[in-house]
């Protein structure tokens, strides 16, 4: 199916692995990837995911041979994008954190599975870009949706409409990936989730969700729910 999973010390590790292909989604692979991460949601005793890849690229975007060749591409094109838009809204309103490693290239839809986790984590030798060189020009769906949100909306056009290629110290300088110490992604990311997990699980938890939900909530409903929060959390130190 093109995606690995692993659980364990409440680390759920999900590892895209259709390596022949550049880890591109096919309909087939972003269906699995999806059914991965709601697997990590459900079970209670995973509190964070990893999202890596096997292979030399992270992922080179969406897989649109399937739709080349079909004799309704119209039709095929909106299943691999609906899949994607239920993939990308599943990881964007996930009730746990989420980490991805990156090595290589992440492009189009690959681009977007790094900027729909929470932090992530880059080699010296990733590079980023909207569109492909080579393929349609056209941008991977989902995409268009994420990168004015992560990077700004001046910034993701010049990006964008530039067909730029950026290289690691680029992508950390504009907040896409952190550059992981010594280039260890692996080492980088199991560094994260223990300082975001523990006792810091649900403080960090809620700051993930308000920061998330501001894009789509009121500036008062958004105090209301920090103000909630903040009682929560003094209830909480009391009890223990």
């Amino acid at each position: 199916m093109g995606v690995t999973y692993e659980a364990s010390d409440r680390l759920a590790r999900i590892v895209l692995d259709r390596p022949e292909a550049g880890n591109a989604l096919d309909l087939e692979m972003a269906r699995a990837l999806r059914e991965a991460v709601e697997r990590a949601l459900g079970d209670p005793y995973v509190d964070i995911m990893t999202l890596t890849a096997n292979g030399a690229d992270f992922c080179l975007g969406s897989d649109t041979s399937d739709a080349e060749s079909a004799d309704d591409p119209t039709t095929a094109v909106f299943e691999l994008a609906a899949a994607l838009e239920e993939l990308f809204a599943l990881l964007n309103s996930s009730s746990k954190l989420v980490l991805v490693g990156v090595h290589g290239r992440a492009m189009g839809s690959g681009l977007g599975l790094v900027l729909a986790g929470d932090l992530a984590f880059c080699a010296d030798d990733a590079t980023f870009c909207v569109a492909p060189k080579g393929g349609t020009g056209a941008p991977d769906p989902g995409l268009a949706w994420l990168l004015p949100r992560a990077i700004g909306q001046q910034r993701a056009l010049s990006f964008g409409l530039g067909g730029r290629t950026l290289d690691a110290a680029t992508a950390d300088d504009w907040g896409i990936a952190e550059l992981a110490p010594e280039g260890d992604v692996p080492a980088a990311l199991e560094d994260a989730a223990d300082n975001l997990g523990g006792k810091h699980l649900w403080a960090n938890s809620e700051m993930r969700r308000l920061l998330h939900a501001s894009w789509e909530t009121s500036r008062t409903e958004l105090s209301q729910s920090e103000a909630v929060t903040l009682v929560r959390a003094l209830l909480n130190r009391n009890r223990a």
